[in-house]
């Protein structure tokens, strides 16, 4: 069978891009029956070159485009594609063969402020053009893959399709994410990153689910009810897109913390886990996820994670991390507390956490996903 997959998503979109890159990297491992059809050049995809039943075809024009739903299906059709894969929920209108597509979360058309972080007229314009392609993307996909349990009740719930039509298939998690030891490279991290002995460590964005603002007042509140003065804790900001430099440092002096967190911009792949490892907590307070995929990243490494109760991530991170309410900041401050207070709860999250990651991974993540082409090619 000839399988195309859309790989465009690696070029742009940091998550998603890792989502694709490890699955198209197991399925390459694991499947020399098939033939791909990679729609979407990428250094990082070179590794293909070594697998006879691998080709990639190179498309100029961005996954959030007309020509993605009105263009690509001819391409499509050009190559002969059996069945056709997308890893997001944003494709083709018309596929001309059977389509598998993967929703990651449904917060493009539940989160009314999905977009705020936005100018104005792109907002308006996201908010139109996902509300009119999302709907179409599931309505023709033959199967549907979902993240979590979450995000696969939520599509149940909004489009009233066949449970059978939606499969959930958790990401998985790199080897790579692990507990890092290693002194001298802990050592040139923490200089390359200018990272403080100890801190709190925040990943994400400014959109308004990802809830920067709870986190700064939770940060706030730890400060002043729970750590000496003389007792250094930082808050390290870090991998953040969409966002004001100015808006950020503005809320921090209106809360009295402009002096305890450090912004460190965007943290390469590679140094990832090293970072987490030098952290004494992940801080993953988000009001929506569709999965994740960082705080399953932390507890492999090792941090104990403080998280949210809400959607996704009592699937992910289980029993593994302290969950709080999000809207609740002073709950937030005192899971922090708890754990940067006692070696002992520390210790116990981090086994925990390291033992509960190894249930998700990237070869079983693929292994069903081929499962689902089959399924689909059969019927």
């Amino acid at each position: 069978m000839r399988i195309g997959i859309d790989a465009r998503v690696i070029r742009k979109y940091p998550g998603l891009g890792r989502v694709c890159y490890n699955l198209i990297k197991e399925i390459a491992i694991i499947d020399e029956r098939n033939e791909y059809i990679i729609f979407g050049k990428h250094p990082s995809l070179n590794f293909l070159d070594r697998h006879r039943n691998f080709r990639s075809v190179d498309i100029d024009f961005p996954v959030l485009s007309a020509r993605t739903l009105f263009w690509l299906q001819r391409i499509i059709k050009r190559e002969g594609v059996e069945l056709f894969y997308s890893p997001f929920q944003v494709t083709t209108i018309s596929p001309p063969c059977p389509m598998v597509i993967t929703v990651h979360d449904m917060m493009d058309l539940f989160y009314p402020d999905a977009f705020s972080h936005q100018p104005f007229y792109v907002n308006r314009a996201l908010r139109i053009y996902f509300r009119f392609v999302i709907p179409k993307s599931i309505r023709n996909a033959t199967m549907i893959t979902s993240v979590s349990e979450s995000t696969k009740r939520d599509i149940l719930r909004y489009f009233h399709i066949p449970e059978d039509r939606v499969e959930v298939i958790h990401n998985g998690v790199e080897e790579k994410f692990s507990p890092v030891k290693d002194e001298k490279l802990l050592i040139m991290i923490r200089e390359k990153y200018n990272l403080p002995d100890r801190f709190v460590l925040y990943l994400g964005s400014t959109k308004p689910y990802k809830n920067l603002d709870g986190t700064l007042e939770a940060f706030s509140k730890l400060k002043k009810k729970y750590i000496n003065p003389d007792n250094h804790i930082y808050l390290v900001i870090g991998g953040l897109r969409h966002f004001s430099i100015a808006d950020l440092e503005r809320k921090a002096r209106e809360l009295g913390i402009e002096n305890d967190f450090f912004n460190i911009g965007y943290i390469s792949e590679d140094d990832l886990p090293s970072v987490y490892s030098l952290a004494e907590v992940f801080l993953f307070p988000s009001i929506w996820e569709g999965f994740g995929l960082p705080a399953l990243e932390a507890m492999a490494c090792g941090t104990p994670v403080v998280t949210s109760n809400t959607s996704s991530l009592p699937e992910v991170v289980g029993k593994a991390g302290i969950m709080v309410d999000p809207k609740d900041t002073t709950s937030i401050a005192e899971a922090l507390h708890r754990i940067l207070n006692n070696r002992a709860i520390r210790e116990e999250l981090s086994e925990k956490g390291i033992k509960e990651a190894k249930k998700f991974s990237w070869r079983m993540s693929a292994e069903k996903l081929l499962k689902v082409f089959s399924a689909v090619a059969k019927n």
